[in-house]
């Protein structure tokens, strides 16, 4: 494309997909950093608890930060 004065160039942009290789290894990595399925329900019931007014924001996080803290204690 061609104007006075003014000269456009569009390229294709390099792009490539990700293969299974790094979708599995990426879904492994989530994995890991996920909690355990009893720890999600826990933190869940509280974030449930503050959406519905039964605790306040900063008592549920202070519950959840100190049994993360605790928790970590277990883990070896």
């Amino acid at each position: 494309m061609h104007l006075p004065f003014v000269t456009a160039q569009f390229h294709k942009p390099d792009v490539q997909l990700p293969g299974k290789k790094e979708l599995a290894s990426a879904a492994d990595t989530v994995r890991a950093q996920l909690p355990e399925p009893g720890h999600a329900l826990f933190y869940g019931g509280l974030a449930a608890g503050v959406a519905l007014s039964l605790l306040e924001w900063p008592v549920a996080l202070a519950i959840g930060v100190g049994t993360a803290v605790v928790g970590s204690g277990d883990r070896k």
